[in-house]
């Protein structure tokens, strides 16, 4: 009897213990619910206020044209997010050829603007992808890449379409250069009046036996400059529509010191941790060369030689401290002062970059 009378009690208790649990763990369970609801509000919220870029059309076909000819290319940009959009940069991917004319900074909410570029077709033949890369603040997008397409066309075919002469350690170098040039058309083309912008290159035409063909020969005037010399050959046609050609005639000759890389880019913004960015100053003089000093032109970050190849190199770093606050407009500089004559005052720019990526090196 004693038995029969505690199990429905027993049986009553445990009973009971398992309602209250059913409901304490329903009641966590719409608290989970609710507050995974709430925080998907938040994220949903905290997207919608973020700017979002968009390209009404992201490739432009100009078609065919002959060469020589002057583009205008426009885009048609939208911010379509409810942040402001900020464009930090419109680079082009053939800086000789294409040139931003102009690009909004800034784009509130729902505003559209134009990015509007110009193309050169004189040194363009056959198809044609010209790029531009906007860098902005988009953070589904911090780059995006537009294209420009057609086909250049010319009733005279050069090989090669550029002149480039190797790269050389001396000044004094004497080199030639040939480009065969042949016309494709049934009709006869007559070339005349070769010239040269830049007295450091010389240019003349030779007709061949065969009418259509000729070559022009374009030779290094001594002494060069150190560094990138640069000139650009011309000569007319006979064909309408097309009265003159031209070509770019390229010489380097590597100067006897240079840093590598020739600029340095740190992040804008307060540095968390504390960094160092590498270069080099490579020597390659025929006389030897002294270091007499380094010095930066910003308090707080120092100047660190971390290897020497004595009449070969120097490797240093620049150490950027923890905390220290790199400016959006900051253009620092690296000097150093050596005995070569004409080499005794150097310069490395130190730029900032904002949240995009490094984008710009030498």
């Amino acid at each position: 009897m004693d038995t029969f009378d505690r199990r429905p009690v027993y049986a009553l208790r445990w009973t009971t213990g398992i309602t209250v649990n059913n409901t304490q763990n329903k009641s966590s369970v719409l608290t989970t619910v609710l507050f995974l609801f709430a925080f998907q509000i938040i994220l949903s919220a905290e997207k919608n206020d973020k700017p979002a870029l968009h390209v009404e059309k992201e490739t432009v076909d100009f078609g065919r044209v002959i060469v020589g000819t002057e583009l205008f290319v426009r885009f048609h940009i939208q911010n379509r997010g409810k942040g402001r959009l900020l464009l930090y940069d419109v680079a082009a991917s053939c800086a000789t050829c294409t040139s931003i004319l102009s690009s909004p900074d800034k784009l509130e909410a729902d505003e559209k603007g134009v990015i509007e570029a110009r193309v050169l077709t004189a040194e363009l033949q056959g198809n044609v992808d010209r790029t531009l890369s906007i860098y902005s603040n988009d953070p589904g997008e911090s780059r995006k890449i537009l294209h420009i397409t057609g086909h250049v066309w010319s009733p005279l075919e050069l090989k090669p379409h550029y002149i480039y002469f190797p790269v050389t350690k001396t000044i004094d170098s004497k080199k030639e250069y040939r480009v065969e040039i042949t016309n494709t058309t049934d009709e006869e083309i007559l070339l005349s009046k070769v010239l040269s912008n830049n007295k450091k290159f010389q240019a003349k035409l030779i007709a061949e036996k065969n009418k259509k063909k000729h070559t022009l020969v374009v030779s290094t005037v001594p002494p060069l400059e150190y560094g990138s010399n640069k000139g650009l050959i011309t000569f007319n046609t006979s064909y309408g529509g097309l009265p003159t050609i031209q070509i770019s005639a390229i010489a380097n000759v590597n100067p006897p010191l240079a840093f590598s890389p020739s600029r340095l880019y740190i992040k804008a913004g307060v540095l968390k941790k504390p960094i160092r960015r590498y270069f080099k100053l490579t020597m390659d003089s025929k006389e030897p060369v002294e270091i007499l000093e380094h010095s930066l032109n910003i308090a707080g970050p120092t100047v660190e030689v971390t290897e020497r190849k004595l009449g070969k190199y120097i490797r240093y770093a620049i150490f950027f401290p923890e905390g220290f606050r790199v400016e959006r407009d900051l253009k620092a500089s690296l000097t150093v002062r050596t005995s070569h004559k004409q080499y005794s005052r150097l310069n490395l720019p130190i730029q900032a970059y904002s949240n995009v990526s490094q984008r710009k090196k030498d």
